[in-house]
């Protein structure tokens, strides 16, 4: 694991022999340090394995969804770092949904609530922005030419979810040299389905990870069955962890 592209430059570069894949993932924000190594110029011996998400496509499916509900969107700080809060318009104007953008610190999300609580009180839907130190209404423009230099949209996979049209990033074909899949001639995988596994519904904020007949049972950190508790930012995996010191407590 690595915390910067620039390490996969420097990794390959000391391995000269051997032909390196850089496994990238992550939203806009991590798309955009991905992209300007290839700007840069990136060794020989390096390809990109893009695996990049596009935020405002899948939360334009939570809004779809009747089942789940959304009465108002925080949206991320980081991300709107990159995208800008006018990539959020869509929800107020298209969906009447109050939007606002906030930072990770407690007061900046207690304002974001506070926006959208009052947003829903008046009766009102529009993009608000409580994080305008960060990030501004038309985002980080030199970050995205970069980013849709190198980067197309493609249609892609999201674990636990399944195929969303339009939804993720992938290297451009006039750079296909540099793309992974392409050189190596990767294949997608089917994710195996797993019996009683409900991290979908766990994604999308239908079902809480306790719901499942497999969490804390046959599914833990240590022995994940599903995605969500695979990763340690993942729904299942936090609410393992945090129960159990509240239990231990």
């Amino acid at each position: 694991m690595i915390t910067s592209p620039l390490k996969a430059i420097n990794f390959a570069k000391s391995n000269p022999a051997r032909q390196i894949i850089f496994f990238s993932i992550g939203f806009e924000t991590t798309t955009a340090p991905t992209a300007a190594i290839l700007e840069m110029g990136i060794p020989e011996n390096l390809f990109i394995l893009s695996s990049h998400r596009l935020t405002p496509a899948i939360m334009e499916i939570l809004v779809k969804d009747q089942e789940i509900g959304i009465d108002g969107f925080i949206a991320p700080g980081h991300v709107s770092a990159i995208v800008g809060s006018n990539a959020w318009n869509v929800f107020s104007e298209k969906y009447g949904i109050p939007t606002v953008v906030a930072g990770f610190e407690a007061d900046n999300l207690l304002l974001g609530i506070a926006e959208i609580l009052k947003q829903l009180k008046d009766g009102t839907a529009s993009t608000g922005n409580v994080y305008s130190k960060v990030v501004k209404r038309e985002g980080n423009v030199q970050a995205q030419k970069i980013i849709y230099k190198y980067m197309q949209v493609a249609d892609v996979n999201w674990r636990g979810i399944g195929h969303i049209p339009a939804s993720g990033l992938e290297l451009k074909d006039e750079y296909a040299d540099r793309n992974a899949r392409k050189v190596f001639e990767l294949q997608e995988i089917r994710e195996v389905k797993i019996p009683g596994c409900i991290c979908g519904r766990v994604i999308l904020g239908k079902a809480y990870p306790a719901d499942c007949k497999l969490f804390k049972k046959v599914c833990t950190p240590k022995s994940p069955k599903g995605p969500c508790m695979v990763s340690m930012e993942g729904a299942c995996n936090i609410w393992y962890k945090t129960e159990q010191k509240h239990t231990n407590d």
